[in-house]
């Protein structure tokens, strides 16, 4: 059984919000089996792990500064509802090519060179795109340089802004004024069934491309490569490695979502999900404002389900590991406790406490109630705040 960290979410199945269960994992089969997990299908970040030949992605852009998420206005947008050729006309303009150049050492010795590549699409005149954390983790992590690309031609090199691997967000910025920019919409009151387009870079060639397809499910609970549950909205319009980040699209010109994960086995199509724009805007303004998601909780210890370590098969989450000089350590937590109840909600699994966390903030004191040695404890936990590394 692998263990769960509440601090990082992981790992954890993902879920249905509606009860239902499903195994969907945005990792590499690959990764996963070094690390011990075992799954005989995976959902995929698109372009998490597509390594493309150097090839035609341009330019990398900025992002939008805070407190100006809104578009400039784009009198071509009417409120009306518009054929796909007319929304393919108003939206490509606005939509980017983002890769980040890497090199390798192959199994002779010489070094190799390739992309990580992805999509994504400005939000303010200014130059502030969005996209999604796979496609700039890397160059995050290794202070590489990205690249994007308008459909004009132009391109750019990108000012990372921020990145949040929990909501698989990222905010770019590239030099310009008057740039083209999407018209931003809600998600909120969408239906299944409704019609969507997305735009992106398939594989890292097909440059701006447009699929189409409809509102498969609402409320997916889907977990990402870092084993983080993200709410997402499901889809059936086609898409690849190298869509991550690029826009979801309703049948006004308004953009929805954000694409981000697709379900990838033999024998299985049309199962792609993306991000609500709503979540991923309030996730820019933190990002613009302090390069983070500011006042996440930080509980500090690792657990696991407490059903695979414990002989009568007691239910809850039990504590693996105390971070030293965490909140809970400070609170008294050991080491063996098996956490029943935090925050008033009933925990039966390590599933519970992740989403329990959901609706808690650095500096909120909550009860955890454990079970140590057959005896029932309580705590009192003051939050701390999870830090950029």
């Amino acid at each position: 059984m692998a263990n769960f960290d509440p601090n990082t979410g992981a790992p954890l199945a993902a879920q249905k919000k509606s009860g239902g269960r499903i195994a969907l994992i945005v990792v590499c089969v690959v990764l996963l089996c070094a690390l011990g997990f075992g799954f005989g299908a995976a959902v995929r970040s698109f372009s998490k792990a597509r390594i493309v030949p150097k090839s035609s992605l341009g330019p990398v852009y900025s992002q939008p500064e805070a407190g100006s998420r809104a578009p400039s206005a784009d009198a071509a947008y009417t409120g009306e509802e518009l054929s796909a050729a007319e929304i393919y006309s108003l939206l490509t303009p606005a939509c980017v090519g983002v890769s980040t150049s890497t090199t390798s050492t192959n199994v002779f010795g010489q070094i190799t060179r390739g992309a990580i590549t992805g999509s994504g699409f400005i939000i303010s005149a200014d130059g502030y795109v969005l996209t999604n954390n796979h496609v700039i983790e890397t160059a995050l992590a290794e202070n590489l340089e990205v690249k994007v690309m308008l459909y004009s031609g132009e391109e750019y090199t990108a000012e990372i802004i921020g990145g949040d691997s929990r909501s698989d967000v990222a905010l770019l910025k590239i030099p310009g004024r008057d740039l083209p920019t999407v018209t931003l919409g809600t998600f909120e009151g969408t239906r299944v069934g409704e019609a969507i387009y997305a735009i992106g870079n398939p594989l890292g060639e097909l440059t701006y491309s447009m699929t189409s397809g409809i509102v498969s499910a609402l409320d997916r609970s889907i977990t990402i490569a870092n084993n983080t549950a993200i709410d997402m909205f499901q889809i059936d319009a086609a898409i690849n490695n190298g869509n991550s980040g690029g826009p979801i699209i309703n049948r006004f010109g308004q953009v929805i979502g954000i694409a981000s994960a697709k379900y990838a086995s033999s024998g299985v199509e049309g199962l792609g999900f993306a991000i609500p724009i709503d979540d991923a805007l309030i996730i820019v303004d933190d990002l613009a404002a302090y390069g983070y998601v500011k006042g996440r909780p930080l509980l500090g210890i690792l657990v696991g389900n407490a059903q695979a370590y414990t002989e009568d098969g007691q239910s809850g989450a039990i504590v693996m590991e105390v971070n030293e000089g965490s909140c809970s350590q400070r609170a008294g937590l050991l080491t063996g406790d098996i956490i029943v109840e935090a925050g008033g909600k009933t925990i039966t699994s390590m599933a519970d406490l992740l989403d329990a966390r959901r609706f808690w903030h650095a500096g909120d004191t909550i009860t955890v109630v454990a079970l140590r040695e057959g005896e029932r404890m309580t705590f009192s936990v003051t939050l701390d705040e999870d830090l950029p590394q």
